[in-house]
């Protein structure tokens, strides 16, 4: 009994307790992907982010794929909606940038080791303008 209590607080209680505090508990690099050493610091973001992308599982290339799709689809509304100083657009649209940036970054944060998370996040910070938020980086 005293197992399953223990893996219930392992699975359900400490990744809720991580979720709302602002402190990390645990940070496991083991087999966490390195970046990819033939990837100039130069390169496009588009080929940086891709290089790394095309190093994780199948299921998950596809995941991440279709939410850096809604973010992209995202631009031009909020482009719009700045140009129409239209603030509750921005900020409606703001918030669907940040779901799909955060579920990215989670993803990241997953697959790749801090060095990669960093290299990806500015990445993205570039090919999105800054539209993203840049203190992402852990």
């Amino acid at each position: 009994m005293k197992f399953l209590l223990g893996l219930y607080f392992c699975l359900f209680i400490l990744p809720t307790l991580a979720a709302d505090s602002e402190s990390t508990l645990l940070i496991i690099e083991g087999n966490l992907i390195d970046r990819v050493d033939l990837i100039n610091k130069d390169s496009s973001p588009d080929v940086i982010i891709s290089a790394h992308y095309d190093l994780l599982p199948d299921f998950v290339k596809i995941d991440i794929s279709a939410r850096q799709i809604l973010l992209e689809n995202l631009l031009p509304s909020y482009e719009v909606a700045y140009l129409a100083a239209d603030s509750a657009e921005m900020a409606e649209v703001r918030e669907k940038i940040n779901i799909e940036w955060g579920k990215i970054h989670t993803i990241h944060m997953q697959f790749f080791n801090t060095s990669v998370v960093k290299i990806l996040n500015n990445a993205y910070v570039k090919k999105f303008k800054g539209l993203l938020p840049e203190n992402s980086n852990p």
